[in-house]
Order: structure tokens, then sequence, then C-alpha cells
């Protein structure tokens, strides 16, 4: 969004005997059309508040996203990060007037060592360096055909105008393929964006996979600063003349028609944020649109989120030069630009006009336009519909909100989703995994390779000690690691100021292995239960209506009899509702079981607790699918038998093993069972 972006497309294959001729006069120009200052204030604080707005959420702990629990964000202070950054402002690049053969004035880049929020804040700056060769670059069309949204508004005045006929070339590119790229497209010619969202995503990968730390430290300032140049075409996409194909030039002075005609929302926007500050912020404080929020918070592309964004925007706000349809007095009113191509909405006829101040209002609360008021009594057929000041703080409470959601749900796609488990500690052997989530974003599963810092806390929680481990392809694995009982074991990797942290392991008896017998409870969803009888007993679709009623008759009988069973349990048959367990490692059925794989293997000793006896992968492969994953001091199993999948889960506590299973079938629970059970013999 930045204030005097035009469409003065680059073309390196200008004539030579142009170049020439037009290089004194097209450079004194540049200096005033594309000095803006609206990527160095507003850009940068829009990117701000949509990384706050993360930062809310995600940075709370257990009451952060499901995702991001065992994330903590360590953006602003505390890690620095040393990259590549401008550090010359200008309007083309060294690579653009060597290709091009003439540019006045060239933007140049160096070293640079911010924080994280320093580096994702400062792109939304450099997303707008150089500037000639970018701001063309950032308007996106929702309305118009894939691959034809990028800016080809001619700008209304007549140098300008004539420079974008006559000497220069679109680039054809809109703002949301500039920004995100294409994957598997790392290409880094002088045309080329070199910050892009896929890129990024690369250097986030990479810097997962590198022990080196200062290496690591490199691809992670890429990756932010990439992060950020993306969230400028975010905001961007909430810009009503970036997404209604609107080119505005700012003049050399005054708003005439020889230079240029700035649009008001980009200009007053600036001169708010330079003026008034506070007010500025405060267009942050409301509600981003309900529907729009919701349909951000399920999406999981960026692309389809910078979409959606530019379509709200498109549909609901005017620019200067875009308003049209039949005013209040009934007279037609054609937009400015394109108008052979006007867009739906907002139209004035579909806006209520308010008298009092001579201001066209939408359904959303947006004061969209005014008449020419200090002529509206004397000769209102002649007054055109504009926007002033007014219109756009109005625009702007109800934009900012959405653009700040928008780069919110936006950042929460490009951060990897990394879980880091402690599997097992047995003889001072502590292996574990860090395991990666894939997405859409992130197909491809990332196998984490670096440091891992265990962290040894004693029952008071103080930290006793810290020990640097190291993952291999997601494998962690250390030996001398000693753990007393009643201490907890945490374990961490960092990367670009994010730490990911395991659940606590805590430390109890070495002999886990007996049996373990306790009570459960157990509650029954019946309206499942039946219906899964129901579906097993169902005929096939050539089945009579008397064959039909028959199955339904059985099932009902079937389920009666196996709640006679439940109950039965429950009021003392059998024992009781009564779970035993034996966790083994070398016991009478070892030989059933691979134990090459396994620390031990778990065994249901009671045929009335309505769960399989065999809770661990067999070796002769008669219960496929079972699956014994440790975590942390204790164990989940998945296992299916007739048809019901079941989930175990169970944790050692001493001697007691308390834990719960679920039993489902095809995605439906049929029943759930709590159980703690004591340890009545060793093994």
């Amino acid at each position: 969004m930045a204030v005097n972006e035009i469409l003065i497309p680059f073309n390196m294959k200008t004539n030579s005997y142009i170049r020439f001729i037009t290089t004194l006069f097209i450079g004194t120009l540049f200096i005033v059309l594309f000095t803006s200052y609206g990527n160095k204030k507003v850009h940068p604080d829009l990117n701000s508040l949509m990384l706050n707005a993360f930062l809310k959420q995600n940075n709370k702990g257990d009451l952060s996203q499901n995702d991001f629990k065992k994330y903590m964000f360590f953006f602003e202070n505390g890690v620095t990060l040393k990259g590549t950054a401008i550090v010359k402002d200008g309007l083309f690049s060294a690579g653009d007037i060597a290709a091009a053969g003439f540019g006045y004035g060239y933007s140049e880049e160096g070293s640079a060592e911010m924080t994280v929020k320093e580096w994702i804040v400062n792109g939304g700056y450099s997303a707008d360096v150089p500037e000639v060769p970018a701001s063309l670059r950032h308007f996106y069309d929702p309305t118009r055909p894939e691959g034809e949204r990028y800016l080809t508004d001619i700008t209304n005045a007549k140098i300008m105008g004539s420079l974008q006929k006559y000497v220069l070339t679109n680039p054809h590119i809109d703002g949301v393929q500039w920004a995100l790229g294409t994957p598997g497209d790392h290409s880094t010619s002088v045309q080329d964006h070199q910050y892009t969202w896929e890129r990024g995503k690369l250097w986030m990968q990479m810097a997962l996979k590198e022990t080196n730390e200062n290496k690591k430290n490199e691809y992670m300032a890429k990756a932010w600063r990439s992060l950020g140049e993306t969230l400028h075409m975010i905001a961007d996409n909430g810009c009503p003349p970036h997404v209604r194909n609107d080119a505005h030039p700012s003049p050399l002075w005054g708003n005439n028609n020889w230079f240029g005609n700035p649009d008001p929302y980009e200009e007053l926007v600036d001169i708010i944020r330079r003026d008034q500050s506070e007010e500025f912020m405060s267009f942050a404080n409301g509600s981003p649109d309900p529907d729009l929020k919701g349909k951000f918070s399920t999406m999981t592309k960026a692309r389809d989120i910078a979409h959606m964004l530019a379509v709200f925007t498109n549909n609901n706000f005017v620019t200067n030069e875009t308003i049209s349809g039949t005013d209040r007095m009934g007279t037609p009113k054609r937009q400015i630009t394109h108008p052979e191509y006007p867009y739906p909405a907002p139209l004035l006829e579909g806006l209520s006009y308010n008298e009092s101040d001579y201001s066209y209002n939408s359904a959303i609360g947006v004061k969209e336009c005014v008449d020419h008021y200090y002529f509206a009594s004397l000769i209102p057929k002649m007054c055109d519909p504009y926007v002033d000041m007014e219109c756009v703080k109005s625009q702007a409470r109800v934009l900012f909100p959405n653009i700040i959601e928008a780069g919110k749900n936006v950042i929460k796609l490009y951060i990897p989703k990394l879980s880091v488990e402690i599997n097992s500690l047995e003889k001072g052997v502590l292996k574990g995994v860090i395991k990666h989530k894939t997405e859409s974003e992130y197909p491809t599963e990332i196998k984490y390779t670096g440091e891992v810092t265990l962290t040894i806390k004693d029952k008071n929680f103080r930290v006793k000690d810290k020990i640097t481990a190291t993952a291999n392809n997601g494998i962690i694995r250390k030996d001398g690691i000693n753990l007393a009982k009643d201490e907890r074991l945490i374990a961490s990797i960092s990367f670009g100021g994010i730490v990911v942290e395991s659940p606590e392991f805590i430390g109890g008896d070495d002999n886990i292995f007996g049996v373990y017998q306790g009570p459960y409870i157990m509650t029954i969803n019946e309206a499942n239960m039946l219906q899964m009888y129901i579906d097993k007993a169902r005929p096939n679709a050539n089945a009579n209506e008397e064959t039909r009623k028959a199955a339904v008759y059985d099932a009902q009988n079937l389920y009666k009899i196996w709640k006679e069973d439940v109950n039965g349990v429950k009021g003392g048959t059998f024992g009781g509702p009564i779970v035993r367990f034996a966790v083994e490692k070398n016991g009478i059925y070892s030989n059933d079981y691979d134990l090459n794989e396994l620390k031990y293997y778990v065994i249901n000793l009671n045929n009335y607790a309505f769960l399989p006896n065999y809770l661990t992968p067999l070796k002769n492969k008669s219960n496929p699918g079972t699956m014994l994953e440790f975590k942390n001091n204790g164990f989940c199993i998945h296992t299916t038998s007739g048809g019901i999948n079941y989930v175990v889960n169970g944790n050692f506590k001493g001697n007691d093993l308390v834990g719960d299973w679920k039993a489902s079938c095809n995605g439906k629970i049929l029943w759930s069972s709590t159980f703690t059970a004591k340890k009545i013999s060793g093994m």
C-alpha cells in the first residue's frame, strides 16, 4: 500500500534512443512520483499489528491455539539474527539499472542484525524497495480471471499516461503472485522477487535441518524477512486502490491531470499516521467481519486468505476513480478509471444517503463517499461524489481489523507445526522424537536435525541442570541421563526466536513392570451403539421391507444383550468393573511379540473390561493396525477389534497406572472409560 505506487512498468528493452532522450526527464520525475513514506511508516506499523495479534493469541502456553501450546515466541527481545536488509532506499536496484540502462538512484542491501519482530516489521518497508519495480507489482484485482489480475489501469494524467503508453511496458504480474511466488521456483535473476513466501518456507525448512548455528540464524533472518514482505501484500489487499485496478501516482504539486491523481485513501492514511498517530493506531481497535474471520480461520493456504481479503475489500469499498452507479439525484455516474469495466459493488444506488453530511453509507457502516458539499445547496446536480478525510477514516476503521485478522492467520500457516516428545529413559539412555505435522503449506515432513536442550528440574521445579543433545532426522538419543524420582525433564528445540518444548517427563521407579489392577468407570453413548448394531445387521439394498425390519429387530436384540452384559459387570458380575493390565518386558508372553522395537508390551488380562486382550502388535500379525507408542511416562495404544477402534492411554505415577480408553466406530464414540490401577505384583 505504498503511497505513491503507480503503473510505470519497467521495460528492460526500451529503445536506446528513447532511453537517452527521456532519462533526465524520467529520473527527475521519478524522484517525486516514487518517493513515498507509506512504506516507511504505514506498512511497518500494519505488519507490527498483525504480528502482535498472532503473539497475543499464541504466546500463552496452554491457552494458545492447539498447535502452539508448547511454543514460546521470543520475537521482541533476547534473540537477534544476522541477515541482509535494505541499507539504502532507491527507485531501482543496481541490477535494474545495469539491465535497463537508465534509472535515477538505486537501492542497496547490506548486513544487518535485528530481532525477529524487527525483521518482520521491516519487511513491510523492504517489500517496496526498489520502489519503481516493486510498486507496479502490488495490485491484485480479484474480479478478473486468474492470471489477469495485475495492474492494467493507465493513469489519468497526460504526461504520466503517455509515459505508460509509449515508453514503458507492463510486467504482467499481480501482487499476490509477486509476494507468494510459485512452489518449487527458486529463481534468483535480477527481476525475480528474492523474498517470496515460498522462498521463506524453503529457508525455514533449511534452518530446521541445519546444525551450524550461524547458518541456521541466517536462514531464519531470510525467512522472517520473507514473511514480512508477504504481510505487506496482505495489507495491500486491504487497500481499495490496490484491489480495484486503480493506478494512483502523486503529482508534482497539487492534484492536477498532467502528472497524476493520488488516491485519497493512501495519501490521507499516511497523513493521519504522520500527524495523528494515536488515531491511526485506534483504527485497529475494531472487530473483523465475523463471516470473514470464520473463513480465514479454516483456510489452509496463504493464497486463499489473500484472495478472500481482496474480494472483501473490492466488494465493499470505493476509490475516488471507481465510484459508479446512480446518484441521489438519479444521475448515472461512470467510474473514471476503466469505465468499460465497472465494478458491480458498491454502487451509489445501493448506498444510503445522509443529507446532514452529504455522505453515501454502506450496509456495513462505511462512509464511502460524499458530495461536493460546499456546492450541494447551490448546484446539487453538478456535485460528483468523492472520498474525503472522514470517508478514509471510516474505511480504515473497518479495513484495519480485517487486515490484522488475515495477517494473523497467514502467520499461523507460515510456522511449521512441530512437537517434541520424550519416549523413554532407561538405564541412562534417553530416547525421543521431534515430529512435524504436515499440512497444505508444508506437505512434506520436516525431519529436524540440530541441537536439543534437555532441562532437568527438581521436585520444586527449580532448574538443576541443562544438557545439550543432538537430534538427527527427528530422532533424539542421549546417553548418561539420570533422573531421580519426581524430577522433571523437558526437551526443547529453538529456531529463529521460537522455542518448542516437550511435555514434562517425570522421574519414577525404574521398575514399571508388573500387573496393575483397579476400577474403571464406563460411559456409553446408547444412540451410537444401537446405530452400530443396525449398520452391521443392515441387509443389502435389494432386500424387501420385511427383511429390513427383521434386521433392525435383530440389531436391537443384540444391543440389548450387550447392554445387559455391561450392566451385569457394573452390578458386580465377574468381579465388577475391574481392569487388569500386565506391563512386561520378559514375561510369559514375550515370545508373542517382536521386542526389538519395544521397551515393553501391554496386555489386558480381564475379558470383561470391554477391551481387546492384545494391546501390542503381535509377531503373527493377527492384530493388524495395532500400534504402541511410548509417551512421556506412559503409553498410547491404537488397536481394532470386531470393527471397533480403540485408543488406550496410560501414565505411570509411582505404583499407579492411570488412564482412559475410547471405543469408536465410523468416527462415532461408542463408549469411554477411565481407570486408576495399582501395581499388585512385580515382574
